[in-house]
């Protein structure tokens, strides 16, 4: 089977991260495969040694801008899928060009779109970016209708876009996502202090400015607790009001940004932790919570259909938007050493399920029906 891949979106996040785990096995389980992949130099580098069979191409997505990269995705991806004579196209950057030589896989990767809680808090975003995300959507739509399939990371995702576009349900295929493999060999043990650890972009979704408002009733019984947070402090607009709400309520002295820290390093930030928190409103799959529960560390997590399908009963759930729930589940945790032993057991058991191969198997599966 000849495959082009088309993964320059891939940047950050779980995004990057997910192509990473899956290109290497996806190689692995299929090395007769010729493949074509496209994706940003970085993250090329990042690559072990591809089969031979596999030719690597550099494209600087981000340069073009979003309208330039439209133009690009619809014009020069259609002639360059010709030229290599693909029998399938997979692109994991949720638009697939309207009009392929080939039948097509797109990856449909974020839930933000299908939730109609996302269209609500963007009316009190800027009008550019309200703009911008509309004809995001549209494109989206128009791209998840021309593809042959779609995968989906879970299937909370999968009834997501089934909920919001029905036709496309005979075709909307689900391969859950994994973790890297330093996550299954690192143990969680609890450490000294009373650190909460949250790993996430600071994104519209995200609940840090919930985190930050439970901070004030956590400490009133843990008076050593500090939040460590993933990112800048003007990583982005949410993250630049998650800070100014810490400055409102006093705790800004227990709130510390670590910087962009690649994936590899996040199980040291992890070990340091008493607890996990993966707040947010909305998600596809959760890969902090995957990657947390694979080493075996207490979690707590939003109440949402993607995380509880991750995190079973390995993972304590607070209410979304609520900061009373949000401490009383992260203060279970810190105030009872038998309680947080019993949930990393479970959580331990609960990660193996996480894993790359069987990502790759599932994705594999699915350009084979596309392709037939």
């Amino acid at each position: 089977m000849r495959v082009l891949i088309y993964a320059p979106a891939a940047r950050m996040g779980g995004a990057r991260a997910h192509v990473l785990g899956l290109l290497p096995e996806l190689a692995s389980i299929a090395p007769d495969d010729e493949v074509l992949l496209v994706a940003q130099p970085d993250l090329i580098g990042e690559l072990p040694p591809l089969p031979r069979t596999w030719v690597v191409r550099a494209e600087r997505a981000e340069t073009r801008g979003f309208f330039g990269r439209l133009l690009w995705e619809q014009r020069a991806l259609p002639r360059l899928a010709e030229a290599w004579r693909a029998d399938v196209l997979l692109s994991f950057g949720a638009y697939v060009p309207l009009r392929s030589p080939c039948p097509s896989v797109v990856e449909a990767g974020n839930a933000l779109y299908f939730t109609r809680a996302f269209w609500h808090v963007l009316r009190r975003e800027p009008l550019r970016l309200r703009l911008e995300e509309r004809a995001r959507w549209s494109l989206l739509r128009a791209s998840l209708r021309a593809a042959e399939r779609v995968l989906t990371p879970t299937r909370a995702m999968r009834t997501d876009v089934v909920t919001r576009l029905p036709g496309l349900g005979p075709r909307v295929d689900v391969a859950l996502w994994g973790v890297a493999p330093i996550f299954h060999a690192v143990r969680w043990w609890p450490p000294a202090g009373d650190a909460i650890l949250g790993v996430s972009k600071h994104g519209i979704n995200k609940e840090f400015d919930v985190l930050i408002a439970a901070l004030p009733f956590i400490r009133r019984r843990w008076p050593g607790a500090r939040l460590v947070l993933t990112g800048t402090a003007d990583e982005s607009r949410w993250s630049r009001r998650s800070v100014a709400l810490a400055d409102r309520l006093g705790v800004l002295d227990r709130v510390c940004f670590t910087g962009d820290v690649p994936n590899s390093g996040v199980p040291d930030l992890m070990r340091q932790a008493r607890v996990l928190v993966f707040p947010t409103w909305c998600e596809s799959f959760g890969l902090p919570l995957a990657e947390a529960l694979a080493m075996g560390a207490p979690a707590v997590a939003a109440d949402i259909p993607a995380c509880r399908e991750v995190g079973g009963d390995a993972a304590r759930y607070y209410a979304t938007g609520d900061a009373d729930s949000l401490a009383d589940c992260i203060g279970d945790v810190l105030g009872s050493p038998e309680a947080a032993d019993d949930l990393a057991c479970r959580a331990r058991e609960r990660g193996r399920m996480f894993r790359w191969r069987d990502n790759a198997v599932g994705v594999r599966q699915t350009l084979l029906r596309a392709a037939a």
